[in-house]
C-alpha cells in the first residue's frame, strides 16, 4: 500500500502558515483588541492579509514534485487543503464578529453577529480546479483564487449580516470602498446603499480575483426600499 503523504503535507502546510502569519505581522488576539476597540472597521483589511499568508503556504508547500506521479489527487487535495482554509474562516469570522458587535453596539442593538458557515461548495469547487488536469498548470490556482476564497469569508459575514438586521426592520446601509487602483468594474460598484438589498441588487457583496474592496455596515437607511430608477447611490 502506498504511503500516505497527506498528513505530512497537511503538517507542514499548517506550520508555513504559521509561519507566514507572523512573518506579515498578523497576530489574531490583537486583530481581535483592535475590532473591539473600533480602530479596525473593515473585516477586508484582515482577510487579505489571512489569504494571501494561506496562499504562499499553498504555493510552497504543495509542489508538483512532493506529488505521486506529479499529479495532485482530490484526496490529497481534501486532506492537506480543507483544514487550513477552515482555520482562516474561522480567524476571519472571529475578527468580523468582534466588529460587527461595535457595529451593532453603536446603532444601539442588542443583537449578537450572525456567524454564516463556511461555504464548502465553494471550497470543493476550488480543490476541483486545482486537481483537474495537469498539477503542474494548476499551480496558479494557489494564488489570487485562494485569497479572493478568504476575502469573500469577510463578505458573506457583512453580508449576512446585512440581510437579517434588514430583515428584522433595522435600517442600514452597506457602504463599499474602492482602492485608489480599483478597476472600472469596482469603480461603478463603489459607494452607500440604502440596505441590503439594494447592495445585493448592485453587486455590492461581489469580488472578483485581486479586488481589494473594503465592505462596512452602518445604521440608517431606509431598510429595504429599493431606490428610484437607476439605483442610484451617493459615494461614500
Amino acid at each position: 500500500m502506498a504511503e500516505d503523504i497527506a498528513p505530512a503535507l497537511l503538517d507542514k502546510v499548517q506550520k508555513e502558515f504559521k509561519r507566514n502569519l507572523k512573518a506579515a505581522g498578523i497576530n489574531q488576539k490583537e486583530m481581535i483588541k483592535r475590532a473591539r476597540d473600533g480602530t479596525l472597521k473593515s473585516i477586508n483589511q484582515y482577510s487579505s492579509k489571512v489569504g494571501k499568508a494561506l496562499s504562499q503556504s499553498f504555493f510552497d508547500v504543495l509542489t508538483p514534485d512532493v506529488m505521486p506521479d506529479g499529479t495532485f489527487y482530490y484526496n490529497i487535495a481534501v486532506k492537506t487543503m480543507v483544514p487550513p482554509i477552515k482555520d482562516a474562516h474561522k480567524m476571519v469570522s472571529d475578527v468580523a464578529d468582534e466588529i460587527q458587535a461595535v457595529n451593532n453596539a453603536k446603532m444601539g442593538l442588542g443583537i449578537k453577529p450572525v456567524r454564516p458557515p463556511i461555504q464548502m461548495d465553494r471550497v470543493d469547487g476550488l480543490i476541483n480546479m486545482i486537481t483537474n488536469g495537469f498539477f503542474a498548470d494548476n499551480v496558479e490556482y494557489f494564488n489570487e483564487p485562494i485569497k479572493n476564497l478568504v476575502n469573500h469569508f469577510g463578505d458573506h459575514h457583512v453580508e449576512k449580516n446585512a440581510e437579517f438586521m434588514e430583515n428584522s426592520g433595522v435600517g442600514i446601509v452597506v457602504i463599499r470602498r474602492a482602492e485608489a487602483t480599483a478597476c472600472d468594474w469596482c469603480k461603478e460598484r463603489e459607494g452607500m446603499y440604502d440596505g441590503y438589498r439594494e447592495a445585493e441588487y448592485n453587486e455590492a457583496f461581489s469580488r472578483h480575483e485581486g479586488c481589494q474592496c473594503e465592505l462596512e455596515i452602518r445604521g440608517g437607511g431606509t431598510s429595504g426600499k429599493m431606490r428610484a430608477a437607476g439605483h442610484a447611490f451617493v459615494r461614500a
